[in-house]
């Protein structure tokens, strides 16, 4: 028996895994029949849409990674893709249908604002999201994933992620339940500290998790996009921007 948090619980079921997604289905179906047009005040649909999103970000990244005209000149690591990692990789999406299921709890808790009360933007929020994530979530990050590579943590949950010999966009979201779990708690302190602030706002969840999502696929896409005049220009920007060789 393997440890606690080390193999996801649906692994399983294949393809059938996506069945899972039903319940937030079938909320958004019968609001749509008794609205008689999109729910769009329903977080379920706003679930969905996101989940349609992120999917898509990796989607993007792992095509544009993988353009060779485009990038061979840019690539950190010059090796190809082989066929094992492929496969290891195929259920990547496991961590988005975590946290997708994860938001569907925290939106049926009573005290979760409805997309109603929201406003569709708010600065105040995303000043608060940006301070959070500069103060607590990546330096919460940075110490749980040096704590993932200490025995017996790195054999038992962080070696997996470690198996991929050419990281590709496809890697930011390869790993086991609790790294997914440490990553969605790094996402999720930013929203989270600006809606008990009270300056949530709709597009804040969309733009802070969807920017999380790009720039980890940027990270780990093998492909520095951004050039190293700009490093050797901004010294400093090195520690704003998460890219394959910084």
């Amino acid at each position: 028996m393997g440890a606690p948090l080390s193999s996801w619980p649906w692994a399983g079921l294949g393809a059938y895994k996506y069945v899972l997604y039903g319940p937030l289905v079938a909320q958004v179906a019968q609001a749509w029949r008794e609205q008689g047009g999109a729910p769009t005040d329903s977080w379920c649909l706003h679930l969905l849409l996101l989940l349609a999103l992120r999917s898509l970000t990796h989607q993007l990244w792992f095509s544009y990674a993988n353009m060779l005209f485009f990038t061979r000149r840019r690539r950190v690591v010059p090796d190809g893709v082989d066929f094992r990692q492929i496969d290891a990789e195929w259920d990547w999406d496991n961590m988005v249908i975590m946290q997708t299921l994860l938001g569907a709890m925290a939106i049926s808790s009573p005290v979760f604002p409805a997309v109603s009360e929201l406003r569709a933007w708010d600065p105040r929020g995303w000043a608060v999201a940006l301070l959070l994530h500069v103060a607590v979530s990546e330096p919460g990050f940075r110490w749980a994933h040096r704590a993932l590579h200490r025995a017996p943590l790195f054999s038992r949950y962080h070696s997996k992620h470690h198996s991929s010999p050419v990281t590709q966009p496809l890697t930011s979201a390869y790993g086991t339940p609790l790294e997914s779990l440490v990553l969605t708690l790094a996402m999720a302190a930013p929203l989270a500290g600006a809606f008990m602030a009270g300056a949530g706002s709709v597009s804040l969840v969309y733009g802070h998790v969807l920017a999380f999502d790009y720039l980890r696929c940027m990270g780990y896409s093998n492909v520095e996009v951004i050039s190293h005049r700009a490093f050797r220009a901004f010294p400093l920007l090195r520690y704003l921007i998460y890219t394959p060789s910084t």
